[in-house]
């Protein structure tokens, strides 16, 4: 009976402590000529904005239930960018969480591929804006 009631409370614990987790990312990779952002996420919804700097910007972030379990990774394959985010196999049951929000700036040279059949992916034309300078409250994984 003692041990159910320990692994009770370290279960409750773990979700409270996963609940009020929050994951986030802010990286910008230089790029030269046209490529493809490849997007690969579990869930989430991605803004993709085009600009005429020769960088890719993402700003990425993980809230609610099971955030602390998101991997965010952004990685460069010759001229493409690869945007990846995955949560713990144990969090599939859950169709609430966690929510991810991610928020991309491209050249507008380049072509956007969605790997993903759960992730909702918009792009907006506006090459007269730019990627914010200063982030805030980032980390990088």
């Amino acid at each position: 009976m003692l041990r159910i009631s320990f692994l009770l409370t370290l279960l409750a614990l773990f979700v409270i402590g996963s609940a009020a987790g929050a994951e986030e990312l802010s990286q910008t990779i230089p790029v030269a000529g046209p490529g493809r952002l490849i997007i690969e996420l579990d869930r989430g919804s991605v803004d993709v904005v085009t600009h005429s700097d020769p960088n890719v910007h993402v700003r990425a972030a993980a809230h609610g239930l099971g955030a602390s379990s998101v991997a965010f990774e952004v990685v460069r394959d010759g001229n493409d960018v690869v945007l990846r985010a995955r949560t713990e196999a144990w969090l599939e049951w859950l169709s609430s969480g966690p929510r991810l929000s991610v928020q991309v700036w491209v050249p507008a040279s380049f072509e956007i591929v969605c790997a993903s059949e759960r992730a909702l992916v918009t792009r907006r034309d506006a090459v007269e804006l730019s990627y914010p300078t200063r982030a805030i409250g980032h980390a990088s994984k």
